[in-house]
């Protein structure tokens, strides 16, 4: 796999012969209008392109000073998302063990089969704690993707927008900025759902089993709560933020956030 600094090596080569050929249309004797201001937009956007590559170590100093800010780092991240992640395991093998003592109460009482019904509450939750359990592992696997990664693909970004005629200005500038806003916010979720978790309480104590089974199903909202809604909601906000981010680094309305004059 190529390194972030050698992609930013074919980023610069790329933007050299970008540079070139927009200096070539914009000194051209045809007289095409159209072809002129291609030119100057190539002349304009490899200069930018240029900084961009120089200043990449400032913006990776930016990433690592904007976390010191927040609190957070990825290694809190990892910790705190192995936690959520050993607490729903326990809260599954523990209602797995549960379920077992319940099956095993009424074999053992010779309990007419239309009771197991009363479990029924049980199973769903074991199965909604496996499907968070899955979730959990989705996002460990997301930071560790964005945290090993995330110097390539801002370099990747940079290379993009260094393509003649600006072919990957917007796709560039989208997957730098995806991975600026991910790389600083995304160590913050773990938190967002510890925070509001019900696992943290969990009562596992077999008293009336009709009780205690309705109360396990009557926590799936909430682990809704904890677990889905709140850390979608966060990823929305996010993608919002990515988005405002990717036309900053593009240029509202086609002008670029450092002004640049030929």
């Amino acid at each position: 796999m190529y390194s972030s600094f050698e992609i930013l090596y074919l980023a610069i080569v790329i933007d050299s012969l970008s540079y070139t050929i927009g200096t070539l249309l914009y000194g051209s004797a045809i007289p095409v209008r159209g072809l002129k201001e291609m030119g100057h937009k190539m002349i304009v956007n490899s200069i930018y392109v240029a900084v961009l590559a120089n200043i990449f170590g400032l913006i990776l100093s930016i990433l690592s000073q904007l976390q010191n800010i927040l609190g957070v780092n990825w290694s809190i991240f990892y910790l705190d998302i192995g936690l959520l992640q050993i607490q729903t395991s326990v809260a599954i093998n523990m209602g797995k063990f549960l379920y077992g003592i319940i099956v095993l109460i009424f074999y053992y009482f010779k309990i007419p089969s239309q009771f197991y019904s009363l479990v029924t509450p049980l199973l769903q939750y074991i199965s909604f704690l496996t499907d968070i359990l899955i979730l959990l592992n989705f996002y460990m696997d997301l930071g560790l993707f964005i945290q090993s990664s995330y110097m390539v693909l801002i370099a990747i970004g940079i290379l993009l927008m260094a393509l003649p005629f600006q072919m990957g200005k917007g796709i560039g500038a989208m997957l730098i900025a995806f991975t600026i806003v991910f790389y600083v916010g995304l160590p913050l979720l773990p938190i967002l759902i510890s925070n509001s978790s019900p696992l943290q309480n969990q009562n596992f104590v077999l008293q009336d089993i009709a009780l205690q089974t309705e109360e396990f199903y009557a926590q799936i909202p909430a682990l809704f709560y904890s677990f889905i809604l709140i850390p979608l909601t966060y990823m929305g906000v996010l993608v919002g933020f990515s988005f405002i981010l990717q036309s900053f680094i593009g240029g509202y309305i086609g002008k670029l956030p450092i002004p640049v004059e030929i």
